[in-house]
């Protein structure tokens, strides 16, 4: 891990963690080495970097193009990694950024939805994450985070931010080796589903946790 991508990812560890009194669980589940994809469900701005400040790996990031064009945000965000996509499109140029940086054994933190949803619910992949893993033969461990888009609350410690990583598997894995594996649109929405399914498990476990402290 580079020095600076260092520093400034303990730093954003230790403040966020201040802040949010996150929870984190299965750090344990994320490889040290190989190309790896962190897929999370997406609620807030906050989730890159709760996310990421949790990863012990140096990781890079997919963030819409837009977001370069404002000067000193453009700035901090080239500074962790992050790769301009434009959303709405096949962006072949933003894609294939990213699956070089996956074919040096890199980690990619990215939120298969595409978006952030506001209504809180997890939606369908887009076909993004299936390309990138297939394209680039990575693992994909799972995230689901929930309370990151209630600042307040988690400023007060009325709620908190918790974080889960699921098991580490191969794309193969997920979809099955009996499955056709021929690269195109069909195997990558099947890959988005497949960990959608993982992201959607580890949302239940989190609220089955939740509900017996409350109880």
């Amino acid at each position: 891990m580079g020095a600076y991508y260092s520093a400034v990812r303990s730093s954003a560890n230790l403040v966020l963690g201040l802040l949010s009194g996150r929870e984190v669980r299965g750090i344990e589940n994320i490889p040290r080495t190989g190309a790896l994809i962190v897929a999370s469900n997406h609620l807030s701005f906050w989730d890159p970097p709760l996310v990421g400040s949790a990863v012990p790996r140096e990781a890079y990031y997919l963030a819409k193009e837009e977001l370069f064009e404002t000067p000193v945000l453009g700035w901090m965000i080239r500074s962790v990694h992050s790769i301009p996509i434009r959303r709405g499109s096949a962006d072949l140029r933003g894609l294939s950024r990213a699956i070089a940086i996956l074919k040096r054994g890199k980690t990619l933190v990215m939120f298969p939805e595409g978006s952030r949803m506001k209504d809180g619910e997890l939606h369908p992949a887009r076909p993004g994450l299936g390309l990138l893993a297939v394209q680039a033969d990575a693992t994909i461990v799972p995230c689901y985070i929930s309370g990151s888009n209630r600042p307040r609350r988690w400023l007060m410690r009325r709620t908190r931010v918790r974080l889960w990583f699921g098991a580490a598997r191969h794309w193969r894995q997920l979809v099955g080796t009996e499955s056709d594996l021929e690269p195109g649109r069909q195997l990558y929405q099947r890959v988005g589903e497949s960990v959608m399914r993982e992201i959607a498990s580890l949302k239940s476990g989190q609220e089955a946790s939740a509900s017996r402290g409350a109880a």
